[in-house]
């Protein structure tokens, strides 16, 4: 996540709790003072400390890593106690590495964030130790390394939640596959953040995203196929969209080239539910999805029928698939508002081909009624007149009557004009008694 070089009073703020602050504080009072080989030397101070706080808090959660570095730490502290020097020697080797120790194996921070920190540590020894200078020229850092490293301290390590990584990533998860996450992308935001989202590291959005597409393609995943993982993508969007479209067109792409037929209606329904999904991904996949509309079982295409048609390169293969759809096939995807205008025609067609009253009496109930909001006065034209034009086995139909009665009711047109329209077309008998 990008960072201005703020105030490191407001930084300060940012600390999650207050021991982290009180082990930062120390180092703005050097930095205020203009001692700055001190407050490099305490920001380097407040990060072991902070590092080393947020090993307990694992540790005592469970996680196994955490759980074997804190007692490594137990046996140096103790040893120490009781004079071994062996335990001194171990504990200052496991301070030299303890960034490497909490990027490896608890993914607190990433490889740029270690390479910041990882230069904190360097200007320490230097700050710290005369020897490493020339004889009798200490090392002098500007007021602009001091703040600087104060700044990524408290960025990367002293405002982090204990959790990151593995860890975070596993609860997470868990958070998502519930079946109480919510279902609106707003709520999902103010999950994912109370779960750990709430300054994450780019590594962690990465990490999330991939579990995320992956394990809704995956079979034996806790999210695999779970309307969730699709609502908490939307959400991961909300949160660092920058980061997240970079990474989801990468990963879609590769998906798309990468399942088989089998599994591919599921990253099908990914690209057309998940935010600006179809933009990010690359053109032989762009392909691929259009010759599955063009082909597709009609069981795997009506799903993601209503998102498909937001897509406007979709929507010619989409037009072309309705057309060709039975009474059956077309019933199953009226409800999505955004293919109304591609159903109305093939509504009207099967109902133009109607040769008995049963069948005028399916296709109205079944297509021509749930559409009806979005009927025009000139689609009740052409339905009225296809008795007399297309020889359809309207009139005298029962739910015939219902449509005339509803389009009166609604006012669609003109009372005077719908019984004109009635009259020249051979249903007198619908028209409206004085």
């Amino acid at each position: 996540m990008q960072e201005t070089l703020a105030d490191i009073e407001a930084l300060t703020l940012r600390c999650r709790s207050d021991q982290s602050k009180s082990y930062i504080a120390e180092a703005n009072q050097c930095y205020r003072a203009g001692a700055y080989r001190a407050a490099i030397v305490s920001t380097w101070v407040a990060v072991v400390f902070d590092l080393i706080d947020k090993i307990r808090d694992l540790s005592v959660s469970g996680d196994a890593n955490a759980i074997a570095l804190e007692h490594k730490l137990t046996t140096y502290i103790g040893q120490i106690n009781s004079g071994n020097q062996q335990g001194t020697s171990k504990a200052l080797e496991f301070e030299r590495n303890i960034l490497a120790t909490c990027r490896d194996k608890l993914q607190f921070f990433d490889q740029q964030q270690f390479v910041d920190l990882e230069r904190l540590r360097e200007d320490r020894h230097r700050c710290a130790h005369p020897s490493f200078q020339q004889v009798g020229v200490p090392y002098r850092p500007s007021a602009e390394q001091a703040r600087l490293h104060i700044r990524n301290a408290v960025v990367h390590v002293l405002s982090q939640p204990p959790v990151q990584g593995r860890a975070a990533l596993a609860g997470i998860k868990t958070t998502i596959a519930s079946q109480y996450f919510p279902a609106s992308v707003d709520k999902a935001v103010a999950e994912l953040r109370k779960a750990g989202l709430v300054s994450p590291t780019d590594a962690l959005v990465r990490s999330v995203l991939d579990a995320l597409v992956f394990g809704f393609l995956t079979p034996d995943d806790e999210l695999y196929e779970k309307d969730q993982a699709v609502t908490a993508l939307n959400a991961l969007h909300e949160i660092s969209p920058g980061l997240v479209e970079e990474r989801l067109g990468l990963q879609l792409s590769k998906a798309i080239n990468d399942v088989g037929d089998d599994r591919f209606l599921s990253v099908f329904y990914l690209v057309a539910s998940v935010t600006r999904a179809w933009d990010l991904i690359d053109q032989p996949s762009k392909a691929r999805i259009e010759r599955f509309v063009e082909v597709a079982p009609y069981d795997d295409l009506s799903p993601a029928i209503g998102a498909l048609a937001d897509i406007d390169e979709l929507r010619p293969e989409l037009q072309t698939r309705i057309r060709g759809f039975n009474l059956d096939e077309l019933a199953g995807v009226v409800e999505f508002p955004q293919v109304h205008d591609a159903c109305k025609g093939r509504a009207f067609e099967l109902l133009a081909e109607s040769g008995s009253w049963d069948r005028t009496n399916a296709v109205i109930t079944r297509v021509i009624l749930p559409l009806f909001e979005a009927l025009t006065a000139e689609d009740v034209t052409t339905i009225v007149r296809l008795p007399k034009e297309r020889r359809a086995d309207l009139l005298g139909a029962h739910t015939y009557k219902l449509f005339v009665d509803r389009v009166r009711d609604a006012e669609l047109m003109e009372g005077s004009e719908l019984d004109d329209l009635l009259t020249n077309n051979g249903a007198e008998y619908l028209v409206a008694q004085a």
